[in-house]
């Protein structure tokens, strides 16, 4: 098979599948086999997979190769490598193939051609043997003949399942640091310090030196858990001339009780180095320990250096549906010769005998006369009952390899195939974890790997290589959020030491298997050159934080060097590949949940907001995610509030944290708008106090004039000044506007006060785009007003200085006074009744701006179309515009002007003289003014009736949006107003120039920068930072446990009228089957009914 047909041999997975040659009744439980079952079972591997049947186009045979080969045509990628598919073998007696199908094959070049035959579908019942006709889907075939009519290809099938077992060998590189010395190896003795210290491998520069030259001295190989090895290859000292040239083999499970490899000694090697000496074992051995013991060697004492060749492992089940005698043949010689055997339970005749004879509790003990009773039932020619019962007699002797599917196993066919695997001795653990990892069945995982019957030791493993390396890294990198879940629940891995920078950069620059569900941000970072974690810190900047930074300070670590928060690291990863249960999950076990949760939510409103809104289920699930952390974010801060001190939950949102941009958890839910964690009773509670009493540590210095201070500089001091002065400003402004200040040539007092003040607010604002940055300025749609009334009063003063702008500067100034005075509605956010209204008016505005863009295309077209009709002669520009906007405008407010249209020369309004028109100004009279008042009809429905009406419901959808949301949204208004009063300085305009004029002193003598705003953060001591890390940590790991623990009791009670329905179906079939057996050993006579007799005391 390897060398004719070019087969990477030994498969991963072989699939001997056996039952019934002809078609027959598939219920549910058999269609769910063929088409979902085995197929996924045989494509979900790494390795190369293999199903083997009898080849013929009918029955299981053509059911399993059918499933497989529409799998492929469904899901197979174009171009994709065929050698990639599962192979379909099929094995069958040549004689029982047609005559005309053997001359085809008997006249064919290549075995390729097999399948490009032309299928017969009927079978010759009258010979002795079936003319079977080939299934096409099979990709290989096996025929088997010695000229006899015996049924070899059941014999030959069998072999094949054995030898797959134990094919194919590969070396345990214990000489590339794959064994852990210090839990693996031990020796007699050792010229080294100790045995751990000792290099055996084939390529090390050292040797193991006995440190006796004697023939009791021995080094010993744990190979963790038993596995199947069939040979050693040895080599010499490449550091001296000493070399073995004789030794033993010896085994054993418990390092007590060692038994020697065939009874003999192999030959070693010649020399120190070139010469590498392979040793073969006449049969596989099965051990976890190993010992070579030499007896002869070259120099003063033995020394070597060695590697054991240890066989793939490879699981074989044999899995039976319907069928007949043969089939039952072919199950029980799998069974005696170690496959386990997997039974689907009512799938008719062979299987139905089997299940019923093997699911009782009493094995090997077997009711004789009920299954020979039954086997009659299934024979359709002359077969020796006896002898087929033997059969199953002798496979009940290993109830380990009985597997019964009845289709009530969650998980299907696959989670039966587990747990045959499981059941089997025989079998490699490392294999039954990998087909349960690749199918997705992690209570199976669970069991296998960290069950009470499993006593694996994974210390000795060399967790950074083969437990890191091939389990956590690539099982990130597939999503595998459950076996991630078990490795490092259980310990396995400890993330502390095993995640360095270079982990952490191997995980970006391997994401690129799934390029359709990865987000256009991480095409970014894997395209990215140089530093891959620069590009990660420059996406995470937009996403989440702009002041984010992915390295402590400039500490950014050597490859090799572990990170200082692993969980956080791949919480980042798993946000920003779209792995969202990985995320949850390192979410809980981050070490400042509260601040990831909020961050998170802040990273999914961003990606939401860039993805293009034709994306909508993209949309919804980020939005959906969005809300998700956000919750957690409020429940997590809610836990901390019921358990833990005021003190203290104020102390975990205003603390500065570094793994987040050293921001805090205030600012994180201000930038994702969580308006539930803002408007929590805990944060509204800090927002009262800092409002009434500004921000202090607890214990700061109480002197009068520091609470003095405290009290100047309260946002609700703050507010109040500021207030004031703004109304005061507004009315010197109004003052100079309504009176005849401007019309003096020169400035009048009023005006220049109003010019220093104004001159203030500039500084103001200057100071606030620095503090803040120019990005996150223009972000506050209010530092727009602020720029658009000072731009205009700054123009209307230049203007207002010249001579002959005058009055351009009035009307200018006046537009500046309207935003002074809209302004005034941001000093209403505070109050509650009022704050929100505010918002509903922004909101109304971009309302309004959607009906004003449908207004403007309505309104031209019916301002061009009746122009066009009633004054088609008109060249007046000053005509046309009033024709086609002025007037159709103001209709809608009812100003129909009809006198306008419905007008005639002979009333006297209007003239058709064009020289009257022309130079008198004289109306020009409508044409066609029946069609012009039909058009004005349909405007006055369009604008009053449907734009009118639109805009009423926009208006009405927005009020009530913004009011179910009421108390929230106030809530954050509020924050909003302290936090920005919080910052500004103490003096509000015009003495806020006494402010700049001090800092910007200080600033040029002593270099000392004081322009950045206060901000709500307290900072604490490095012991206070643990303290209020583990408390947060401590609460939030205790609301975690609290929900699971109300989610699987709910889940539970969900189940109960599932589980009852369940047991009632199971209850009725048991019935079925008792009544059936019962009427098969109930007496022909009829039973008679003793009159007068108590039914109690009846025979």
């Amino acid at each position: 098979m390897s060398t004719e047909w070019n087969m990477t041999l030994p498969p991963g997975l072989v699939l001997s599948v056996t039952g019934g040659a002809w078609d027959f009744p598939r219920n549910a439980v058999v269609k769910e086999v063929f088409r979902k079952g085995l197929v996924d079972a045989a494509v979900k591997n790494e390795d190369l997979a293999m199903v083997i049947s009898g080849g013929a186009h009918e029955g299981v045979m053509k059911y399993t190769a059918r499933g497989l080969s529409e799998y492929e045509w469904a899901h197979k990628p174009k171009g994709s490598d065929d050698n990639a598919d599962p192979i379909t073998l099929g094995v069958c007696g040549w004689k029982c193939v047609d005559d005309d199908v053997r001359d085809k094959l008997e006249k064919s070049v290549t075995n390729h051609q097999v399948a490009e035959l032309e299928c017969r579908t009927y079978f010759n019942v009258t010979e002795n043997f079936i003319d079977e006709a080939l299934d096409p889907n099979h990709s290989h075939f096996i025929f088997v003949d010695d000229t006899t009519d015996q049924r070899l290809d059941i014999e030959l099938r069998v072999k094949l399942e054995r030898e797959m077992r134990t094919f194919g060998e590969t070396q345990y590189l214990a000489c590339k640091d794959k064994v852990n010395r210090k839990e693996q190896i031990s020796c007699s003795s050792s010229t080294h310090r100790t045995c751990h210290h000792t290099k055996i491998g084939l390529d090390d520069s050292e040797a193991w030196i006995a440190d006796v030259g004697d023939g009791n001295q021995w080094i010993s190989l744990d190979m963790t858990y038993p596995r199947r090895v069939n040979g050693l290859q040895m080599k010499g000292n490449p550091q001296a001339d000493m070399w073995v040239t004789k030794f033993k083999v010896l085994y054993s499970d418990n390092e007590r009780d060692w038994k020697v490899v065939d009874n003999k000694e192999f030959d070693g090697t010649s020399d120190r180095d070139t010469t590498v000496a392979t040793s073969r074992f006449s049969s596989t051995v099965r051990a976890r320990f190993f010992k070579i013991q030499p007896t002869k060697w070259h120099g003063d004492k033995p020394s070597m250096r060695f590697d054991l060749l240890v066989c793939k492992d490879v699981a074989v089940v044999c899995v039976l549906v319907e069928g007949g005698i043969n089939s039952i043949k072919q199950a029980c010689s799998s069974i005696k010769a170690g496959t386990p055997l997997v039974i689907v339970a009512d799938s008719g005749r062979a299987a139905n005998v089997l299940a019923h004879a093997f699911e009782g509790p009493n094995l090997p003990n077997l009711d004789e006369s009920t299954i020979k009773a039954e086997l009659k039932e299934i024979i359709r020619r002359d077969v020796d009952v006896d002898s087929t019962f033997d059969l199953i007699k002798e496979a009940a002797k290993k109830p380990n390899l009985l597997n019964i599917y009845d289709g009530s196993c969650e998980g299907g066919i696959q989670a039966a195939i587990l747990e045959a695997l499981r059941r089997d001795d025989e079998q490699s653990i490392s294999v039954n974890t990998t087909l349960a990892l690749l199918w997705g069945y992690h209570e199976a995982l669970k069991e296998q790997m960290f069950g009470s019957s499993f006593t694996y030791n994974w210390k000795a493993y060399n967790v950074d290589e083969l437990v890191l390396g091939a389990l956590l890294r690539e099982n990130i990198l597939k999503n595998q959020v459950e076996f991630v879940k078990l490795l490092i629940d259980n310990d396995v891995v400890d993330l502390d030491k095993c995640v360095t920078w270079g982990f952490i950069k191997h995980l970006y620059s391997k994401v690129n298997d799934d390029a359709q569900s990865l987000p256009d941000h991480m095409w970014r970072i894997i395209e990215s050159e140089g530093n891959v974690l620069d590009t990660v810190q420059e996406v995470m900047q937009e996403l989440a934080f702009d002041k984010f930074s992915y390295y402590h300070g400039d500490n950014r670590g050597q490859e090799k060097d572990p990170v200082d928060d692993p969980y956080r690291h791949l919480f980042i990863f798993a946000l920003l590949c779209g792995y969202d249960e990985m995320a949850l999950y390192f979410w809980e076990e981050d070490s400042e949940p509260i601040a990831s949760a909020l961050a998170a939510s802040n990273m999914y409103k961003n990606q939401s907001k860039k993805i293009s809104s034709r994306y909508t289920e993209q949309q919804e699930h980020l939005k959906k995610m969005k809300k998700k952390f956000a919750a957690l974010a409020y429940e997590s801060l809610d836990a901390c509030e019921a358990t833990s001190k005021t003190a203290d939950t104020f102390n975990v949102v205003l603390r500065h944290v570094p793994s987040w941009g050293d921001t805090t958890c205030l600012k994180l839910a201000e930038l994702s708008v969580n308006l539930s964690f803002i408007g929590h009773a805990g944060i509204q509670a800090l927002v009262d106090k800092v409002w009434r009493h500004g921000l202090h540590k607890p214990g700061n210095d109480a002197r009068f004039c520091v609470k003095a201070m405290d009290f100047v500089q309260a946002p609700r001091v703050a507010f109040g000044q500021y207030l004031m002065f703004y109304l005061l400003f507004l009315a010197l402004f109004s003052y100079m506007m309504l009176s005849d200040q401007l019309a003096s040539r020169w400035p009048q007092e009023v005006e220049y006060v109003l010019m220093v003040w104004v001159a203030t607010f500039i500084a103001e604002e200057i100071r606030e785009m620095i503090a803040h940055s120019p990005k996150r300025y223009f972000r506050v749609p209010w530092n727009w007003n602020d720029i658009f009334n000072l731009t205009l009063f700054t123009v209307g003063m230049i203007l207002r200085l010249t001579a002959f702008g005058r009055n351009e500067a009035r009307i200018i100034l006046a537009f500046s006074l309207f935003g002074f005075y809209f302004r005034l509605l941001h000093e209403l956010t505070p109050f509650k009744f009022t704050g929100p209204k505010v918002l509903m008016v922004g909101q109304m505005i971009l309302d309004v701006l959607v009906i004003l863009t449908i207004m403007i295309i309505l309104l031209l077209a019916y301002g061009m179309s009746t122009t066009a009709i009633l004054y088609p002669h008109t060249s007046d520009p000053v005509s046309l515009v009033t024709s086609i906007i002025y007037r159709p405008y103001f209709q809608i407010y009812g100003e129909l002007a009809l006198d306008s249209i419905d007008v005639t020369a002979d009333d006297g309004g209007c003239t058709t003289n064009e020289t009257a028109i022309q130079l008198d100004g004289a109306m020009r009279c409508p044409e066609h003014v029946g069609w012009g008042l039909f058009c004005l009809a349909l405007w006055m429905i369009l604008s009053n009736a449907l734009l009118l009406n639109l805009l009423i419901a926009m208006f009405t959808n927005t009020y009530e949006r913004v009011n179910e949301k009421n108390e929230l949204l106030w809530r954050f208004m509020w924050y909003t107003i302290t936090k920005e009063y919080y910052k500004k300085p103490s003096l509000a305009p015009p003495f806020i120039i006494i402010v700049h004029v001090w800092r910007l002193g200080r600033f040029m003598f002593k270099n000392v920068w004081e322009w950045n705003s206060p901000t709500l953060k307290l900072g604490f001591n490095e012991d206070e930072q643990r303290h209020i890390k583990a408390l947060e940590k401590q609460v939030v790991y205790d609301y975690i446990m609290k929900k699971r623990r109300d989610e699987q009791e709910q889940i539970r009670k969900e189940k109960i009228p599932d589980r009852l329905d369940k047991l009632e179906n199971q209850l009725r079939v048991v019935k079925t089957h008792v009544d059936e057996r019962f009427a098969k050993v109930r007496p022909s006579s009829p039973i008679t009914t003793v009159q007068g007799t108590d039914a109690a005391t009846a025979p």
